[in-house]
């Protein structure tokens, strides 16, 4: 759930997500496919703190590997539901914590097409093919992803 917070990843792109995708030179995750196609999505670095691979050989190639089988953990919604059950919370789903990771986004002063790059939204115009926005994506989400960790440490 972490991760999702400090990502703004969808679901599905947490679920599946595999350890050779994440370039912590680089700052981000290369995905091979999403909803709007290949993709290189930049993330702040205290999301990549927690997406450090297990030492040692072997293993899944999935950052979150099932309970059992060779496969992706796909309890994450079930888990989600417990963990606001604990807390008292109710009507939180994978998606709104993507709608929290980009209100945070704007909350702090980032633009629409800053958040819609980080968020991994297909291009809506012709001018946004062209603007290469890599020093504010990274920017932003160093700033977003430090900001929520803060709030959720006691």
């Amino acid at each position: 759930m972490r991760v999702l917070l400090l990502t703004g990843f969808r679901i599905g792109e947490a679920r599946g997500l595999r350890w050779d995708w994440i370039d912590h030179q680089q700052g981000c995750v290369r995905f091979p496919d999403t909803k709007s196609g290949p993709q290189v999505r930049v993330i702040g670095r205290r999301a990549l703190d927690l997406l450090t691979p297990p030492h040692g050989p072997g293993g899944s190639p999935f950052v979150f590997p099932a309970d059992q089988g060779d496969g992706p953990f796909t309890a994450a919604p079930d888990t989600l539901r417990r963990l606001c059950a604990m807390a008292g919370l109710t009507d939180v789903t994978p998606h709104t914590l993507r709608h929290t990771f980009a209100s945070v986004a704007g909350d702090l002063g980032f633009s629409e097409l800053t958040i819609a790059a980080l968020l991994g939204h297909a291009a809506r115009g012709v001018t946004q093919g062209y603007v290469h926005i890599d020093a504010a994506q990274r920017l932003a989400a160093d700033r977003v992803a430090e900001d929520i960790a803060n709030r959720l440490e006691p």
